[in-house]
């Protein structure tokens, strides 16, 4: 959740944006929102045009956790122990089996250029 809100501009999206783009069950998301909201590294706020609605806002504090963190993952995953070949074939035999089992289809192709 909280790398997802530093990808965007602002570091705030709806809750219902954050439900679809990270693929679990909405109680999921709420709960985790609770507990980051607990620890201080986020804040709900009010849609300002849906009263309905709820925006997930990234906190300093959520910010430099979430840059700290990453840093510290990319370290452990810089070196895998594969060659650059079995990585590619790794992540196409991933993809695949994701495809297959409906976490994603191929994109639509757009129309071809004037």
């Amino acid at each position: 959740m909280l790398r997802l809100l530093a990808f965007t501009r602002e570091g705030r999206m709806p809750m219902a944006s954050a439900i679809a783009r990270l693929q679990v069950h909405p109680t999921s998301v709420t709960n985790t929102v609770s507990r980051l909201v607990k620890d201080g590294l986020v804040q709900r706020e009010t849609h300002p045009d849906d009263g309905r609605a709820a925006l997930v806002v990234l906190t300093d504090t959520g910010r430099e956790v979430i840059e700290k963190a990453t840093a510290s993952l990319n370290d452990v995953f810089s070196d895998v122990g594969l060659a650059d070949d079995d990585t590619v074939d790794l992540v196409r035999i991933l993809a695949r089996f994701r495809k297959d089992a409906g976490d994603f289809r191929d994109p639509v192709p757009g129309p071809d250029p004037l």
